[in-house]
């Protein structure tokens, strides 16, 4: 059996549950411009499949990612232009390279929310992270050969604070 709830704790529930029944999201400001983040199918090969037969799913990557890691080329990260392979399945996340860049200097910014002021190292005026999907034939060396090489070849882009990782591809078996 649970223990009984004190009259602070009940007065409590009930003023966390009246103002969340008030609650109203904040509305978008007129004037915002709305940011297009436009992207490209390609064609992932599974690189965790079971079969002995190759798998591949057609996957979407940004357009600004894409020119960010590969000058635009599709197959410099382990991808092929789409030929009409099928969507992965519902909980499927391809391998995907993400990189951050950012400045020497910090500047300070103040949360829209709280009103706290924080240090911001991120380059102001453009985007500053950026994630695609990579693959390889070879694998789990070939994708790590494959970030190693990008990471040498962005070093330079990255800034003093920024850096390149990736996440593993993570398979749904169905039924």
């Amino acid at each position: 059996m649970g223990r009984r709830k004190t009259e602070a704790q009940l007065k409590a529930q009930l003023k966390y549950a009246e103002a969340r029944k008030a609650y109203t999201p904040p509305l978008k400001e007129d004037g915002t411009v709305i940011e297009q983040r436009p992207s490209t199918k390609a064609r992932y090969r599974v690189m965790s499949h079971p079969g002995a037969d190759a798998l591949y799913y057609t996957v979407r990557v940004p357009t600004r990612s894409l020119s960010f890691f590969a000058e635009g080329a599709v197959a410099e990260l382990g991808l092929a232009i789409t030929a009409g392979d099928s969507y992965p399945p519902k909980g499927f996340k391809p391998c995907q390279i993400h990189a951050t860049k950012s400045t020497e200097h910090a500047t300070s910014k103040k949360a829209k929310a709280s009103g706290r002021t924080y240090a911001s190292y991120s380059p102001t005026g453009g985007q500053s992270s950026y994630s695609a999907a990579v693959t390889s034939p070879e694998n789990a060396t070939g994708v790590a050969t494959l970030v190693r090489a990008i990471n040498t070849a962005k070093k330079e882009v990255l800034g003093p604070y920024g850096r390149i990782w990736f996440t593993p591809e993570f398979y749904v078996i169905t039924e």
